[in-house]
């Protein structure tokens, strides 16, 4: 099959460029970092897709591992910035087509965030991420939510943005399926949270505005009632995988 990408790097020049330095505290994803990986300043961490930089210097600071990652967009330069502005020791970084990378050695953590759901060869690229896992090591990959009521959140008020990404891959069975036949034992494939809903949308008309306010106010409910950490396939915003290599 062809490989499409429903993104180009013009695309994210523009996203990451009006993107400011974030505070390293309201990292997602934390608890999931938390839970399944362990401080060792011997380890290794490579981030696919890493401009922007907040996850990698979180893992570098929490963690105290020795950051790498890869992005072709010009925005990688913000990742070092991040690096500096929190005192982390310089991360290796490679400004390439990750399709084309090969790396110096395998990673005790390999990790990306909304990356995987945005190419149709969707298997092929998940078994590129597992390649560069060193034996014992974990695989973390997330990828945004949207299918089931999501799905009509977003063709309602953010359609562009659907047109971004390979939605028919945004479930867990298709990180399972990618998976399948690989030396990696999964330990969290779910969906994340109970409800989350975001948009890129800058300009929005007022009943777009209306909208997006009554999902945002549904979805509150809908936490105040379930809780706050009930995954779900109609509202979480999210899906992780975190396997180990063995």
């Amino acid at each position: 099959m062809e490989n499409k990408n429903y993104t180009d790097k013009k695309f994210w020049d523009n996203y990451f460029q009006e993107r400011g330095i974030r505070p390293l505290e309201q990292t997602p994803f934390a608890d999931i970092f938390t839970k399944y990986l362990t401080p060792d300043p011997a380890k290794h961490a490579f981030e696919i897709g890493c401009a922007g930089g907040i996850y990698l210097a979180y893992l570098a600071k929490t963690f105290g591992y020795h950051a790498s990652g890869i992005d072709y967009s010009d925005e990688i330069k913000q990742t070092q910035t991040l690096f500096k502005f929190h005192n982390l020791p310089e991360p290796t970084l490679y400004k390439e087509d990750f399709f084309s990378f090969r790396p110096p050695h395998l990673y005790d953590v390999v990790c990306s965030f909304g990356f995987v759901e945005h190419f149709n060869n969707f298997q092929s690229i998940v078994r590129l991420h597992a390649a560069l896992v060193a034996n014992g090591g974990t695989l973390i990959i997330t990828m945004p939510h949207f299918s089931g009521l999501q799905y009509a959140f977003h063709w309602l008020i953010d359609r562009d943005n659907l047109g971004k990404h390979n939605i028919g891959v945004m479930n867990p069975a298709s990180l399972k399926t990618a998976l399948t036949g690989l030396p990696f034992q999964i330990e969290y494939l779910d969906y994340y949270k109970t409800f989350g809903f975001w948009t890129e949308k800058k300009d929005f008309a007022p009943w777009e505005k209306m909208a997006f306010g009554i999902i945002r106010k549904l979805g509150k409910i809908a936490q105040v009632i379930l809780g706050y950490d009930r995954p779900n396939r109609w509202i979480s915003p999210h899906i992780v995988c975190v396997a180990k290599k063995i």
